[in-house]
């Protein structure tokens, strides 16, 4: 199969156009969409009718699934797909409305973390709801040199948004859901298992602390490098339509959700998610 690449920006991103997701790929033509994602970190497929069952056929390819600790949000008879979504049935949502409101990377609080995840887009508001994604790599290689060398051997606490009681969020975990998911603790520069490289594997929404650092100075470098993180020249912000997929690398991006229409009535957004399991990074 042929397709073509389109680079989103000049921080990463790259939309894949000419594939049918819904089809199997040949061998092919999957190492060259593989390598595609290792190159550019995010790709986006425009114009996709995805069925459940394709979406995690096509996830499959990478790795095995993960499951996101909200077992009670996923989309009836397919558990490996999680709905994003700010419907409501019954005065409940039916889904996760509020995911991603600060900048993370998916699962980083497991022991094995998320390689990548695929985010399908069923209904999508006129204006709002879109997703920034952030280059890791190069904000590592930009980090001033005393901000390095304060996290260059350091390891993170890592503890899931919905059970850190620094964030409230419209559909917190349950109590059982919070004993399933544990802190860990992760390398804060983390080397990317199939290229080799090096990037910074923190974030606001996930990483309460520096292991083994007081609560003071934990908070300021972590302040420090968020900040850094966040700075405009490693990002792209993703603006959505319905049948697009976007498919990003845990390992090497952050990513945000404009919730800024939250409290909207009228707003709807939509979205099927499903996460490739990952490894312990090092």
């Amino acid at each position: 199969m042929s397709f073509d690449i389109r680079p989103l920006s000049d921080a990463l991103g790259a939309e894949v156009i000419g594939l049918d997701l819904s089809e199997p790929l040949d061998d092919e033509t999957f190492a060259k969409v593989h390598r595609a994602h290792l190159d550019h970190h995010v790709l986006v497929f425009r114009d996709q009718t995805l069925p459940p069952q394709a979406q995690i056929e096509f996830s499959k390819r990478f790795g095995p699934l993960d499951f996101h600790p909200a077992d009670d949000a996923v989309l009836d008879g397919f558990p490996e797909i999680l709905i994003v979504s700010t419907k409501r049935e019954n005065g409940k949502y039916i889904g996760l409305p509020d995911a991603g409101p600060m900048w993370h990377s998916d699962l980083a609080y497991k022991k094995k973390t998320a390689l990548g995840t695929m985010l399908y887009a069923v209904e999508i508001p006129d204006d709002g709801g879109n997703t920034g994604f952030a280059n890791m790599h190069a904000a590592y290689e930009a980090l001033p040199a005393a901000l390095r060398n304060a996290v260059e051997d350091k390891r993170g606490v890592f503890l899931a948004g919905r059970t850190n009681a620094k964030r409230s969020f419209k559909r917190p975990l349950n109590q059982a859901q919070k004993d399933r998911t544990p802190p860990a603790a992760h390398p804060i520069v983390r080397t990317h298992p199939e290229t080799g490289r090096k990037s910074i594997f923190a974030n606001p929404q996930h990483t309460i602390a520096i292991e083994g650092m007081d609560e003071a100075e934990s908070d300021r470098i972590l302040s420090d490098l968020f900040e850094h993180c966040a700075r405009p020249e490693f990002a792209y912000h993703h603006k959505w339509r319905v049948g697009d997929l976007t498919f990003w690398d845990n390992r090497s991006v952050l990513h945000i959700a404009d919730h800024s229409r939250l409290d909207d009535p009228t707003y709807i957004r939509h979205l099927h998610r499903t996460t490739i399991e990952g490894d312990a990074p090092f």
